[in-house]
């Protein structure tokens, strides 16, 4: 992932006048170091760890990192569950402006959001330190070695990424992924706003890693044998210099434009790269707790990433929607596979280094053939991809933000 913050304002929730109760004694506060919002992986990640942290007596979360948190993504429940939260932070926020330069240390733990490298935002250190990392870049550099050892514990987002880890010899590991909430991606009816068209649903930002390239590749052709087929492009990216290597892999031509409002011209794109007009939508940025309604509208998934530091929180909300879900089967993709509740891409090829990622150890590049091929198996066999879509939501189950919040929990109770 890059960067934990992303570029976009505060917080735009109203601040009731009253005094904020402190927490208890009894209470430990944990520093989250990154920025909330409704629209990055880093910042979804962030938000429920905060909900289901308020949801847990023994614990008060603490924001370090001004959030971009718009009050109407948002039932008035959970509007008031962090109302008190986004006030401190909007204290601590003022405290940091009138000493400006100076080192705040926090008396509590921190969880902290680590880039490249190790690499984090600039906030406050805390009494102990948690990584969270999402490792995408296998290579690791001496000085990330160095900073791995400033923390008490890391806690990978795959499999994958602890073994990365491990094999550079940072011991203080374990993996605990994402989670997902039960009460927006679940199976539910769609509303058939498409009606006789097949439609595909594609997510994640557009870049290199995420393998957009090859769903183009894949969807000209299957589209030329099923005119009926729609792609629902949930593409945009807030980070364009990650887009750069797509233009090379042969599978389609340029870069979409970057425009002067930072929107991304994906439509114009995939026109240029001769896909029909009527056989795409470009979906734009779409808060998470509108994006179920969305996936539910399709009759297939496909997520062909390079590789994923995660388990892929797009993946991981189709699943849970009943969707049938194409995964290339590489990096953190791989804690999701199971031929029984998704459609595996087991031919994977060695991939080339990009100026963005020079280490590229287990990333998979999928085989387009193979794409249209699992595509063709859906389309003909619709009741038993349905089947395959029930069984991945009845796998997801168990993967509840509140279930991996307390395993994340399980992990760092022996530090705290």
């Amino acid at each position: 992932m890059p960067n934990a913050q992303c570029p976009i304002p505060n917080a735009q929730f109203p601040m009731p006048n009253a005094q904020f109760p402190i927490p208890n004694s009894r209470q430990l506060r944990i520093g989250i170091g990154w920025q909330l919002s409704q629209t990055t992986g880093w910042g979804i990640y962030g938000t429920n760890l905060t909900l289901q942290l308020l949801r847990v007596p023994e614990y008060a979360p603490v924001l370090l990192v001004p959030p971009y948190l718009n009050s109407s993504q948002f039932n008035p429940l959970e509007r008031s569950l962090l109302q008190p939260v986004l006030a401190k932070q909007a204290q601590l926020q003022e405290m940091m402006a009138k000493n400006p330069g100076k080192e705040i240390w926090c008396d509590f733990p921190v969880v902290r959001g680590l880039g490249k490298n190790f690499a984090t935002p600039n906030v406050p250190r805390g009494k102990q330190n948690i990584g969270v990392i999402f490792l995408e870049d296998t290579r690791l550099s001496a000085e990330a070695l160095e900073r791995a050892k400033t923390y008490e514990a890391i806690v990978a987002g795959s499999t994958w990424n602890e073994q990365i880890l491990k094999s550079n010899g940072i011991a203080n590991v374990c993996t605990v992924q994402q989670g997902i909430d039960r009460t927006i991606f679940h199976p539910a009816p769609k509303s058939n706003l498409f009606r006789d068209r097949f439609v595909i649903f594609s997510g994640g930002k557009l870049e290199y890693r995420k393998g957009q390239d090859i769903v183009i590749a894949a969807f000209k052709e299957f589209s030329r044998r099923h005119p009926d087929a729609l792609l629902l492009a949930a593409w945009h990216n807030f980070w364009p210099q990650y887009m750069l290597g797509l233009e090379q892999t042969g599978n389609v031509a340029g870069l979409p434009e970057v425009k002067e409002d930072k929107q991304i011209g994906i439509g114009e794109w995939l026109l240029a790269n001769g896909l029909p007009e009527n056989s795409f939508i470009d979906l734009g940025v779409i808060p998470n707790q509108q994006m179920a309604r969305v996936i539910r509208e399709a009759d297939a998934a496909i997520f062909t990433s390079r590789c994923e530091g995660g388990t892929n929180l797009g993946a991981m909300e189709s699943m849970a929607c009943g969707i049938p879900t194409i995964l290339s089967a590489n990096t953190g993709h791989l804690d999701l596979l199971g031929e029984s509740h998704c459609y595996s891409l087991r031919q994977q090829r060695p991939v080339r280094p990009t100026a963005q990622f020079s280490g590229v150890e287990g990333w998979g590049e999928s085989d387009v053939a193979e794409v249209v091929e699992t595509l063709e198996q859906i389309y003909a066999n619709r009741e038993e991809a349905s089947q395959r879509g029930l069984a991945a939501a009845r796998f997801m189950q168990d993967w509840t933000w509140a279930k991996q919040v307390r395993r994340f929990l399980s992990v760092i109770e022996g530090i705290l």
